[in-house]
């Protein structure tokens, strides 16, 4: 018995599915979804035979990728801070707001309610620093709301990638 194509495809597109969701509820859903790949291909190897026929040192380039991601992902946040003039206390805050935000959502809302955590968990936190630092309203909404943005792209940067490298397996 060996795999169809049909069934390889359904199983990548799950994988690629929980990588991203992963992703956005700030788990490391990009190295689960390398981990994931890795244990289908030897699964498929060691059961069936038959291998996704991935280029040498494959999963090497996309661990490498997913790291320059990750490191991305929180130079972005504290560049966006930066960029409008938010203190660097803030953009360490963003991340643990992001991070309690997802916690407290997925608890309440499992995924919909990480990814809701991590933007308002993000948001909060970032305006309650700035104000105590001595903000006033609109800029600490503005630096608030950089924050929010850089994890929105950052996390669309991540996904992206997962749909690259998944599209790229199936070809």
């Amino acid at each position: 018995m060996m795999l169809t194509l049909q069934e390889t495809i359904v199983i990548m597109a799950l994988m690629a599915i929980i990588g991203i969701i992963l992703a956005w509820i700030n788990l490391p859903g990009t190295f689960l979804f390398l981990l994931l790949i890795f244990l289908f291909d030897f699964f498929l190897e060691t059961t069936f035979h038959y291998s996704l026929n991935l280029p040498e040192n494959y999963l090497l380039w996309m661990l490498c990728i997913f790291i320059i991601a990750e490191i991305i992902e929180f130079l972005l946040n504290a560049v966006m801070v930066k960029t409008y003039g938010g203190k660097n206390s803030s953009a360490f805050i963003s991340i643990i707001g992001a991070i309690l935000g997802a916690i407290i959502g997925n608890t309440i809302l499992p995924i919909i309610g990480g990814f809701i955590g991590l933007i308002v968990g993000a948001y909060l936190l970032t305006y309650y620093n700035e104000k105590t630092m001595g903000a006033d309203d609109k800029k600490a909404s503005n630096i608030a709301k950089s924050t929010t943005w850089g994890y929105v792209i950052s996390k669309s940067m991540k996904s992206l990638l997962i749909l690259i490298f998944v599209f790229y397996l199936m070809i």
